[in-house]
C-alpha cells in the first residue's frame, strides 16, 4: 500500500526542472504549487543526490541498521553537518529521522535495527481474559515495554498489547 503524497511525482519533477533550468526561484515555484519552500529545497537536494527515483512514492519504510544510525548521529554530533545536509549526505528521507536518532542517543536510549514484523501488526484481535491481559502486560513490563515482542509471543495484536499497557501505566 503506497503512501498518498500531496504532490505527484510529475509535479515534483516539473518543479525541480523549472528551478534547475533557472526559470524561477525556489520561493516562486513553491508558492505556485502550494508547497513549503523547505519542502521544495528537500526535493531538489534529494534529486541531486539520488536522481528522479528519490521523488517517487515509497511503499515501505526504509530499513536502517543500528550501525548506520550511529554513524549518522556521530556525524551530526562531531559537527560534520547540519540535520539537513546530513539528511542529504546519507540519503535519508527526512531530517526528522536523524533528529529522533540524536534525541534517543542523547537520552541514552538504544538505537535499534529497524525490523518491522508485519505479523505483529496484522494479527487479528484475540479474545483474552483479564488474567491473560495481566500476564501479557507483566511480560511487556519485564521486557522494557516491547509491545511487538509481547504480541508475537502471546498471539495477539500489537494494538491490544499497547492499549493494555497504556491503561496499566496510567493506573500506576
Amino acid at each position: 500500500m503506497s503512501r498518498k503524497s500531496k504532490f505527484s511525482y510529475e509535479i515534483k519533477l516539473k518543479a525541480i526542472k523549472k528551478y534547475l533550468n533557472g526559470e524561477a526561484s525556489v520561493l516562486s515555484i513553491a508558492k505556485l504549487i502550494g508547497a513549503d519552500e523547505s519542502t521544495l529545497r528537500h526535493w531538489i537536494h534529494a534529486f541531486k543526490a539520488q536522481g528522479p527515483e528519490a521523488l517517487k512514492p515509497h511503499n515501505n519504510n526504509q530499513r536502517y541498521s543500528k550501525e548506520f544510525k550511529l554513524k549518522c548521529v556521530a556525524a551530526y554530533l562531531t559537527g560534520k553537518g547540519s540535520y539537513n545536509s546530513l539528511t542529504h549526505k546519507f540519503c535519508l528521507r527526512s531530517s526528522n529521522q536523524l533528529k529522533q536518532w540524536v534525541i534517543k542517543y542523547n537520552s541514552h536510549q538504544e538505537l535499534k535495527d529497524y525490523n518491522p514484523a508485519p505479523e505483529a501488526y496484522m494479527t487479528k484481535i484475540k479474545k483474552t481474559t483479564l488474567e491473560e491481559r495481566k500476564q501479557i502486560v507483566e511480560y511487556c513490563k519485564d521486557h522494557e515495554w516491547n509491545y511487538k515482542e509481547a504480541a508475537l509471543k502471546f498471539g495477539c495484536s500489537y494494538a491490544q498489547v499497547y492499549n493494555w499497557s497504556k491503561k496499566y501505566r496510567a493506573r500506576v
